[in-house]
């Protein structure tokens, strides 16, 4: 917080130090003793002459000391921060929370944190955004090319508080650090053409009219099955970008996290003549962690890039894991507070993480409604099927996730989507020497491993591990070449990488970096080539 030392600088002295001489000129700052009150003046000063040398020293010590008692008692709690923070230089993001919200919301009470997701039909979009101001949400869009023919469409809106947390904790409850989202809207516009250049913006109507947000363009999803033309066809079908663990740091490509660099990078690739469809963030994206004021940084971070392209989530352990409660409340994904995911070999793999439980993560994102909202979904785009699944819970089988899953794989056409993608927060296979964390990794193996072999699934990817990492082709059991999936973790999205040195031995690990920030990119060009490459920050 930019804060100023206390000072009382008094350009003139209010009465003498010797004894017996006459008063000097009051000070402009304590005018209230000012010339139209001259007999009062005039007396305090010659009652003050009076005092001795040493009682004035006193009086004038006792003063001030009230004075500067008085002053931090009118400053709000943050601005008591060390030291090496009391300096001149700052920005907005040293002010409280709440504070930070009130600057922001008086700049603009239209629409912010604007973002546009995948429905279960490539016709369809989910556009989303907040505002300060209640009101019905509303979004005018057109194609390109024919702007005249503008549709509106309105949709529903909601929003959350601390209480509606699962587990009372320090950060959430915290009014320092919970600050209201305000108005969450969705809507979900639909009768779109496929692969079809739109432009649209939100706005809010209230009974002043409606607040309008910018025009922005974004491009359709490819349909199932879409192939370039001939003429195109060195071009790929559909290329994606897939990161995790990201949080909102500004650091440099060297430095403890750089989760706004690489919403830059995310930009710049996505952005470049349409050569992105859709962009996957498989969990840990904000690191609110009850915080919940940063959840407001984080989708402003990400709205030049997510409110053009379509941006779908996965659910992590930063977003949902919590405090088994006593089940008198639901949690984000519909689960009762004392049902929440706690295997015994979990060990404390699955610990609170701030007490969100999906709440914030459920409020903000939209899913296709084809599994459990945000928490378990699918869709396709071209020639790839992609499935999000949460590690964070219960994926035993007989469980309801698992049996979303057996069904979704089974029901994949792969004449018409010959590739498929796992997407989930935690690695099934890593390489770094978590013992907790890997027996998570070696569980969900037990449960899912057989049926991904079973189905043919092509690519694993995930995060949680703050480091990238490529396996070998085909890996099943812990054996290459054995018709499994690649599996492939991309938790460089900004959050610090880890610097962990202790590596398990294993033959299955093809590239491993933990000094680079960067997203990976999966660009299919037909129905037997998929390429992938990961894209580091500042190379």
């Amino acid at each position: 917080m930019d804060t100023n030392n206390v000072e009382e600088a008094l350009s003139e002295p209010l009465l003498d130090a010797s004894v017996g001489e006459p008063c000097g000129e009051v000070s402009p700052a304590y005018s209230e003793f000012g010339d139209t009150n001259s007999e009062r003046r005039e007396s305090i000063c010659s009652c003050f002459a009076k005092i001795p040398t040493i009682a004035y020293i006193l009086v004038s010590m006792l003063i001030l000391i009230m004075i500067l008692f008085l002053t931090a008692g009118l400053l709000p709690p943050s601005a008591n921060v060390p030291p090496e923070y009391n300096q001149t230089n700052h920005t907005s993001d040293d002010l409280p929370p709440l504070i930070q919200k009130l600057l922001s919301d008086s700049e603009s009470s239209g629409p912010k944190a604007i973002h546009i997701s995948l429905t279960e039909s490539p016709t369809a979009v989910h556009i989303q955004f907040s505002t300060t101001n209640i009101g019905k949400p509303v979004v005018e869009i057109a194609e390109k090319d024919n702007p005249s023919e503008a549709k509106k469409y309105d949709g529903e809106s909601t929003t959350y508080q601390a209480s509606d947390m699962c587990v009372n904790n320090q950060s959430a409850d915290n009014t320092k650090n919970f600050v209201p989202p305000g108005q969450l809207h969705t809507i979900k516009v639909t009768d779109l053409k496929v692969n079809t250049d739109y432009v649209y913006r939100a706005g809010i109507s209230t009974g002043q009219g409606v607040r309008w947000g910018e025009y922005i363009n974004f491009r359709t999803s490819k349909p199932p099955g879409f192939t370039p033309s001939a003429s195109n066809s060195s071009k790929p079908a559909i290329t994606f970008l897939a990161l995790a663990d990201q949080g909102v740091a500004d650091g440099s490509i060297d430095g403890h996290g750089a989760g706004k660099n690489v919403s830059r990078l995310i930009t710049s690739l996505s952005l470049k003549n349409h050569t992105v469809d859709s962009i996957h963030i498989i969990g840990d994206l904000s690191y609110a962690d009850g915080n919940t004021h940063t959840w407001d940084k984080y989708m402003d971070m990400i709205e030049p890039f997510a409110s053009r392209i379509p941006t779908m989530v996965a659910v992590g352990n930063h977003e949902y894991d919590y405090k088994r409660g006593d089940g008198s409340k639901e949690d984000g994904s519909g689960i009762k507070t004392n049902q929440t995911f706690h295997p015994s070999w979990g060990g404390h793999g699955f610990h609170d993480e701030g007490g969100e439980c999906g709440v914030p993560f459920a409020k903000r994102f939209a899913a296709p409604d084809n599994g459990n909202s945000v928490f378990w979904y699918s869709f396709e785009q071209s020639l790839v099927h992609t499935i999000m699944l949460s590690s964070e819970h219960n994926m035993t089988k007989g469980s309801d996730q698992f049996k979303f899953l057996e069904a979704d794989l089974s029901g994949i056409n792969r004449t018409v989507t010959p590739w498929v993608v796992v997407e989930l927060h935690r690695p099934m296979y890593n390489n770094e020497e978590y013992w907790t964390q890997d027996a998570i990794g070696i569980a969900m193996r037990d449960e899912i491993e057989k049926l991904l072999h079973l189905h043919q699934v092509d690519l694993v990817m995930s995060g949680h591990y703050h480091t990238y990492l490529r396996s070998c082709d085909g890996l099943y059991q812990e054996k290459c070449s054995s018709g499994g999936p690649q599996y492939v973790t991309v938790g460089t999205g900004g959050a610090p990488l880890d610097r962990h040195e202790v590596l398990i031995p294993n033959h299955y690990t093809k590239k491993f970096d933990n000094k680079h920030f960067g997203v990976g990119r999966v660009s299919i060009y037909n129905a037997s080539a998929l390429h992938f490459e990961f894209v580091a920050l500042g190379e």
